[in-house]
């Protein structure tokens, strides 16, 4: 874990990192700074000069040794004797001191506020509703009920990222060059082109692989998971265990298509499915009821037709408490 420092950063120091590290996505954001590159001396000479270290430090993936880095900012800034090479060697130890911080420290910001820079949309499921997106990449994504998805406007040229609050489906465009990660709390999962679900409803995280291959890396020991059609993995995330099995994909994936699928279930479990599914609450406060196993398929149905038909074929009363309350008792009940 990284120990946070308090530093002052401007706005500008800003700029002139997300503009080196490539966080600029928009052909806008990009245009705005180098127009403001043109009028502003100032900013001008930062930029040269957190360019100049940029060039010179060492790549993310290697470790830092601090005497060499040195000695190579130091051979590209001296190698001739110049005023603009002296005024910079007169500055050494500020931009090293600073700049450096600045560039590390707007990396490791990125990192741990979730990458929130790039996520600049944020497509949110309301209870009761699905929704079908088109990714930048032409992928499809279908986000179910009470759930939420962020992804940039554009993908970056290396990667293809984002986050995932609640339950989607996905169908991923193949692009070798650019895998796709799922970004979640306690687990992230990276393909390069296929069809499978993710849920982090509740404490249990689940993967659920319908075609295609997919490795899920667990946030908190990093271990590294792959999956094949027909497979899913899950994560109770209060124990930490971790399961792998074969599942039925139509049953997992039968919400995109709008049908609520209960499989031979205790009325009182089948709740939690059917009050995400139509965006309201339904309680039973008769344990018989409650234990009264259903199987039944409910497709493109509304609400008051999911109520006739439930009435029907688990022989209860539905009565309505408020505009999106209901109660399920016995049929006879007065």
């Amino acid at each position: 874990m990284y120990k946070r420092h308090t530093m002052d950063v401007s706005k500008e120091d800003i700029k002139c990192a997300r503009k080196l590290s490539g966080e600029m996505n928009t052909d806008q954001e990009r245009s705005m700074f180098e127009v403001n590159l043109l009028l502003d001396d100032g900013l001008r000479d930062r930029f040269q000069d957190y360019k100049l270290l940029w060039e010179c430090y060492p790549k993310p993936d290697l470790p830092l040794k601090k005497k060499q880095s040195g000695n190579r900012i130091r051979e590209a800034i001296s190698p001739k004797a110049s005023g603009k090479r002296i005024f910079l060697q007169t500055k050494m130890k500020v931009i090293l001191a600073a700049a450096a911080v600045v560039l590390i420290g707007f990396s490791l910001y990125l990192f741990s506020m979730g990458d929130a820079s790039r996520y600049t949309n944020h497509i949110i499921a309301q209870q009761g509703e699905r929704k079908q997106i088109t990714l930048p990449d032409g992928s499809s994504i279908t986000i179910n009920s009470g759930s939420e998805l962020k992804f940039p406007e554009v993908f970056s040229k290396n990667s293809r990222e984002v986050w995932l609050e609640g339950e989607a489906y996905f169908d991923i465009s193949k692009d070798v060059e650019r895998p796709f990660h799922v970004n979640t709390d306690g687990l992230t999962v990276q393909v390069l082109g296929t069809k499978f679900n993710v849920n982090t409803k509740g404490k249990t995280k689940t993967v659920s692989l319908e075609s295609g291959k997919v490795q899920v890396t667990l946030k908190d020991s990093g271990d590294e998971i792959r999956l094949s059609p027909n497979e899913e993995l899950q994560l109770n995330t209060e124990t930490g265990e971790v399961v792998k099995r074969n599942f039925d994909v139509s049953k997992i994936t039968a919400w995109k298509d709008n049908i609520l699928l209960l499989d031979d279930m205790p009325l009182g479990d089948a709740l939690i499915p059917i009050n995400q599914f139509y965006g309201v609450e339904f309680t039973i406060s008769d344990d018989l009821v409650a234990s009264k196993k259903i199987s039944a398929a409910f497709e493109d149905q509304d609400l008051d037709q999911f109520i006739q038909t439930l009435e029907f074929i688990a022989d209860v009363k539905i009565t309505p408490v408020s505009p999106k309350k209901f109660s399920i008792a016995p049929r006879d009940e007065n």
